[in-house]
C-alpha cells in the first residue's frame, strides 16, 4: 500500500510518502499554495505521480482534544481529496513534530514541513 501522510497548513503544506514494500517513510516536499483548490491539485499531481492508495492527514486538535479553526481548514481539504477518489483519515497531531524531532536527526537544511509529515506517518502506520 503507497500512503502520503499531509501536514497541511494555510499556506503551506508539508507531504510525505510511505511505500509498504519499503517500509521507509519519505519526506517528499513542502508545496505553497494560495488556496484550497490549488493545494488540492498539487496533492492530486502527486497522488497520480506516485500511485497513491490512500492519505493520512494530520489534524490540528487543541490541546483541550477540541477542534478549532485550523482543524476546521483541514478537514475541508480532506473532505475535498475524498470527493476526488483519495482515501483520507485524520490523526491527532499535537506534539508529532516534536517527537519526531526528538527521534530523528534532522539537517539543518531539512524541509520542518515535510518533516512533520514523516511525523504523521510514522506514528499513524509505523512506517
Amino acid at each position: 500500500m503507497r500512503t502520503l501522510a499531509l501536514d497541511i497548513g494555510t499556506r503551506r503544506t508539508g507531504i510525505a510518502y510511505c511505500d509498504d514494500a519499503t517500509g521507509i517513510p519519505l519526506p517528499l516536499t513542502t508545496v505553497h499554495h494560495t488556496s484550497q483548490e490549488e493545494l488540492v491539485a498539487q496533492v492530486l499531481a502527486i497522488v497520480t505521480a506516485r500511485s497513491i492508495d490512500q492519505c493520512i492527514i494530520g489534524l490540528p486538535l487543541l490541546p483541550s482534544g477540541a477542534e478549532g479553526a485550523q482543524a476546521e481548514v483541514v478537514r475541508r481539504a480532506g473532505i475535498e481529496l475524498e470527493k476526488k477518489g483519495l482515501p483520507c483519515r485524520y490523526m491527532d497531531e499535537r506534539y508529532t513534530t516534536s517527537q519526531y524531532r526528538q527521534n530523528v536527526a534532522i539537517s539543518a537544511n531539512s524541509d520542518p514541513d515535510a518533516a512533520a509529515a514523516c511525523a504523521i506517518l510514522s506514528a499513524a502506520i509505523g512506517c
